[in-house]
């Protein structure tokens, strides 16, 4: 019945995608982020419902009369950078093969639907209808996982498999970070949702998404949880307040968290003091950590081997590239867990995969969103019909904190759910300058009024979105 009922509903979005192409977007970014096929049992588990969303949402696009325009800027730029040197390096690489896999998995279906994304999404609602796709997709998983944790005493975090089977976020390291970039933004519609069942709906999945960082057993995890609330601490007017909110539900999580995790968080600081022989012996320290310190350092020598352009996608993971820079002098020999592994770090990953080039272009994007965020949360002072923009950023300036935290542990280099909040603050920016008179309005909205169907009604500022 399950798998029924959605193979009709993405069957009943072909009609409104052809109609409205950004609908294709909303769509496209909803089965890339929640997977729904993945919830199923029976037939819709082997079917692949992105193909068929992403190719009529490509048809809708290119017979839509609407004005299609780039929004334009150095960041736009550089992601499409990123992507073409990522594409040359694979043809360099020396087993493109292999790149190629992952290429064509992940990494250029990302590409193309940012792009499409970054064209379509030129209006104030359909941002927000955006931001709320992005917030139901992860938000399932946040209280699927919320839930089971609460239900399993605090203890699921012993067993594997969290988000979607097969997917970036099916580790529950990754699916811990991707809860924590999830929370700002259900925390900006908590704010700004128009129906207080809305609202409702929002807090409780914030409260939903650290309750499964818990639940997740993740260190990282945990210590990406605190980083982002000190820098949330930072930008609250209310300093006292929010700090003693923090310091409760703090006791609270440290009074329900299990004994197994908090020994797991306290071996996390005694472990950066160690020397060499965190490789020699597994006992001094704990292991995972030990195997993420030997895969950087083979990293870090694959890249110095080919600097300008890297090995290829996943190349850390092939025994054939990786397996040729492993030595004594970063792991030992007789140990059989110290081989090639996966990056465990978004940086290396990204080194090692396009070289030191690809690291900047990578580097640019993300700190140049960063203080883009800040950018438009500042010209935002002032105007109250901005309000709503000012917290958007605000809020996502913190979930690309998060990441860019939480990724040091992690392989998430080419996570779409990332890429989408960078194209939300590409696109918030160029709407905000629009408003402002900065720059050319891409999507012009016809009122009722202009339609001879009376006066258009006006929305209350700061609240939800215009269409």
């Amino acid at each position: 019945m399950r798998d029924i009922v959605i193979f009709l509903g993405i069957v009943a979005l072909i009609p409104m995608i052809l109609k409205r192409p950004y609908i294709g977007v909303l769509a496209w970014t909803w089965i890339a982020l929640l997977n729904p096929h993945r919830e199923a049992f029976g037939f819709s588990t082997s079917l692949r419902p992105n193909l068929l969303i992403v190719l009529v949402t490509l048809v809708a696009f290119a017979i839509s009369s609407e004005k299609k325009t780039w929004p334009g800027g150095k960041l736009a730029t550089a992601f499409c950078l990123f992507i073409g040197w990522t594409t040359f390096t694979i043809l360099v690489a020396p087993d493109p093969r292999y790149s190629l896999v992952f290429y064509s998995d992940f990494v250029v279906k990302m590409a193309l639907h940012m792009v499409i994304l970054m064209i379509v999404i030129n209006s104030e609602h359909r941002l927000i209808s955006l931001v709320w796709t992005f917030a139901l997709s992860l938000g399932y998983h946040a209280v699927k996982i919320g839930l089971v944790t609460v239900a399993s005493g605090f203890v699921i975090g012993r067993y594997t498999g969290f988000g979607p089977a097969d997917t970036m976020i099916d580790d529950r390291n990754h699916f811990a970070v991707a809860m924590l970039m999830l929370a700002p933004l259900l925390f900006f519609l908590w704010k700004h949702a128009d129906m207080k069942l809305m609202r409702n709906m929002a807090l409780a999945g914030m409260i939903m998404c650290f309750l499964a960082v818990i639940g997740s057993f993740s260190r990282g995890g945990m210590i990406t949880m605190v980083a982002m609330l000190f820098f949330l601490w930072t930008k609250t007017n209310k300093k006292f307040v929010s700090a003693t909110v923090l310091a409760v539900a703090t006791f609270c999580a440290i009074s329900f968290a299990p004994q197994e995790y908090k020994d797991r968080i306290g071996s996390t600081f005694s472990q950066f003091g160690e020397g060499e022989s965190s490789y020699e012996d597994d006992n001094e320290l704990d292991e995972s950590f030990c195997l993420r310190l030997a895969v950087w350092q083979i990293g870090f020598d694959m890249t110095l081997a080919s600097p300008i352009t890297g090995n290829g996608l996943r190349s850390i993971q092939n025994e054939e590239v990786a397996g040729q820079h492993l030595s004594s002098r970063h792991i030992c020999s007789d140990k059989a867990k110290y081989g090639v592994r996966a990056a465990h770090n978004i940086y290396v990953e990204v080194m090692t995969d396009s070289g030191f080039i690809g690291l900047g272009i990578f580097l640019f994007i993300l700190i140049g969103s960063w203080f883009n965020c800040g950018r438009i949360a500042r010209k935002c002072r002032g105007h109250r019909e901005l309000y709503w923009a000012h917290d958007l950023a605000s809020m996502l300036q913190v979930s690309i904190t998060g990441y860019a935290i939480g990724g040091m542990l992690l392989s998430l280099a080419y996570y779409d759910g990332y890429f989408i909040l960078i194209c939300m603050s590409i696109v918030l920016g160029r709407i905000v300058d629009e408003k402002l008179g900065e720059a050319e309005p891409r999507r012009i909205i016809v009122s009722a009024n202009k339609r001879g169907k009376g006066p258009k009604r006006s929305r209350r500022p700061g609240r939800r979105a215009t269409t």
